[in-house]
């Protein structure tokens, strides 16, 4: 596969996940990324910094920090420092942000279907198997031998 084609379908599968999104957005009156950034800590409650935010959903730093702040002032979020290092953040999702979090995940839901229309469970799983490989084959390129970041 040539990495234009990669590149290719990432970029439209994003556009078209944010074209699924927006009446959610809308209905609520929120941007994609502070959509974005809602979903991802309602999905994946094991990461819920800010460093998180743009490390693992790859939204970048100072994006991910005006859509924090529009979404704790708002009420969506709360800052908590963390327990064991004062210096790190946990944002939690308030009751506030329940109906944006299910329809969310029923647009999430829904454009899964779509995008995964007419692919067999085979399929499927092979492009799972595959996609791992990817991420790890990713990983590699972008960390050093100690994990960190390059």
């Amino acid at each position: 596969m040539n990495p234009i084609d990669l590149i290719f379908i990432s970029t439209k599968t994003m556009k078209a996940y944010e074209a699924f999104c927006q009446p959610v957005c809308k209905k609520f009156q929120l941007n994609q990324t502070s959509f974005d950034v809602l979903m991802f800590l309602a999905n994946n409650p094991k990461y819920n910094t800010a460093r998180d935010i743009c490390e693992i959903r790859g939204i970048r730093t100072g994006i991910a920090s005006v859509a924090v702040d529009f979404l704790v002032s708002n009420g969506y979020l709360l800052r908590q420092p963390d327990d064991i290092d004062r210096r790190i953040w946990r944002l939690l999702i308030t009751e506030k942000s329940a109906p944006i979090i299910q329809e969310g995940r029923a647009v999430q839901q829904e454009f899964g279907k779509r995008l995964t229309d007419g692919i067999s469970e085979e399929e499927l799983a092979a492009y799972t198997q595959i996609i791992q490989k990817f991420k790890e084959n990713i990983l590699a390129i972008t960390h050093n031998k100690k994990g960190e970041l390059l």
